[in-house]
């Protein structure tokens, strides 16, 4: 688990959140790319304020039945909670 964690650290983000925010659109491609390659990094718009990405990645993991992983700064990582 840490070699993938590691790998997606110095990856780009694969879903970018932007000034509309967590949409449905968001949700079923984040849940999209967590089924293929269940784990995913997430990159919030610079005029997000970084204290709300705490939130938005709470929100996002119930919704997309997913654990947090990890969140630094406005970026963050959520995986399923099987490959733990």
């Amino acid at each position: 688990m840490k070699e993938i964690i590691n790998r997606i650290r110095q990856e780009p983000p694969k879903i970018r959140i932007g000034k509309k925010g967590v949409t449905e659109g968001i949700i079923q491609e984040i849940g999209i790319v967590l089924k293929k390659d269940k784990i995913v990094k997430i990159k919030c718009l610079q005029s997000i304020p970084t204290e709300s990405t705490k939130a938005i990645a709470k929100n996002i993991s119930e919704l997309t039945n997913s654990k947090i992983i990890e969140i630094r700064g406005k970026t963050f990582i959520l995986a399923i909670h099987y490959i733990e």
